[in-house]
């Protein structure tokens, strides 16, 4: 069974325990069902929430690590102690064996900086001028004065965060999301970055500067999501939540940095979490979207159930 197959068949099992859970929806066809000619061996790029180990359990899909994978954050190499259930993840894969082997895992933390304001009614804060609102079932708190590594997904230019982590050592400021303009990163306002080297609109970037009262001031600059670590880039397995773009199909996933291709339809998803899978041929051939439950406890059950196979009883076919 291909790896197209494999994510297909994971969102039919998701969409049953959906279901039971009391998301709205089973899994929704998005594209025209058309398969993209392959070409060569390609990588598998998921982008997520860790939701268990087992390796690492991530948008229902099992990745195993091994001593090759390169384990990284925005500060560079870190151990596979650093990984933590509620992080936000980047990772590359291959397919090896019918198994997922991960090539590269990148802690993709939306926002790292510190908490300028809290409104614990209202479970939301502000972290170096970013704007954030806590799961129902995060991991951690927001403390008012305090320097703290968000993990989670973009709504706009909001994070809804899966986690808070607290740093004791002082350090930059880091924003990772897609940019606006030369000035305008995921709604920050950012400097330091010439018109010349500014990627186009919609890319993804992860700046790290020195946090001021007009903005971040950019010290350092990478754009891009994906290295190339497992080969060229076939398909795409991403979580997260739809923005209002200018061009067809006239919807993004925020923060994520690739645009859907134009055919897609996407107006049952609204402003729901969404899991999204298909392939990527320069534009994401989106094929697939389930609606996820929005607490982290309910996802982690639900993603673990599929990862399980504990509904595999149900004989649905492998499309």
């Amino acid at each position: 069974m291909g790896m197209m197959m494999k994510l297909e068949r994971r969102l039919l099992l998701a969409g049953m325990s959906a279901l039971t859970l009391n998301a709205c929806v089973g899994p929704i066809r998005v594209g025209d069902g058309k398969k993209s000619p392959k070409g060569g061996i390609g990588g598998t790029g998921i982008v997520g929430t860790l939701t268990d180990f087992g390796s690492l359990i991530i948008n229902g899909l099992r990745v195993e690590l091994d001593d090759a994978t390169a384990i990284t954050n925005a500060f560079g190499n870190v151990t596979e102690d650093a990984l933590k259930i509620g992080q936000a993840l980047t990772i590359e894969a291959r397919q090896e064996r019918q198994v997922l082997r991960a090539k590269r895992v990148h802690i993709t933390h939306p926002v790292i900086g510190r908490v300028s304001a809290v409104d614990s009614g209202e479970r939301t804060g502000i972290v170096a001028g970013v704007p954030i609102t806590l799961e129902d079932a995060a991991l951690g708190v927001l403390n008012a004065g305090a320097r703290v590594a968000v993990s989670g997904v973009w709504a706009g230019n909001r994070v809804i965060a899966s986690r808070v982590d607290p740093l004791t050592s002082d350090g930059p400021t880091v924003i990772a999301g897609v940019i606006r303009s030369s000035n305008d990163i995921a709604g920050r306002v950012v400097s330091g970055l010439s018109r010349s080297e500014t990627p186009a609109p919609g890319t993804f970037v992860t700046a790290t500067g020195r946090d001021k009262p007009a903005g971040l001031e950019i010290t350092d600059f990478s754009p891009g999501r994906f290295v190339g670590a497992a080969g060229p880039l076939q398909d795409l397995s991403v979580e997260g939540f739809l923005e209002p773009v200018p061009t067809a199909p006239f919807r993004a996933v925020s923060g994520l940095g690739h645009s859907f291709d134009q055919e897609a339809r996407l107006g049952s998803f609204g402003d729901k979490r969404t899991l999204f899978t298909g392939s990527y041929v320069g534009s994401f051939r989106v094929s697939d979207g389930l609606i996820l439950p929005e607490n982290l406890s309910l996802r982690r059950q639900l993603l673990a159930d599929v990862e399980s196979g504990a509904h595999e009883s149900a004989g649905l076919p492998a499309r």
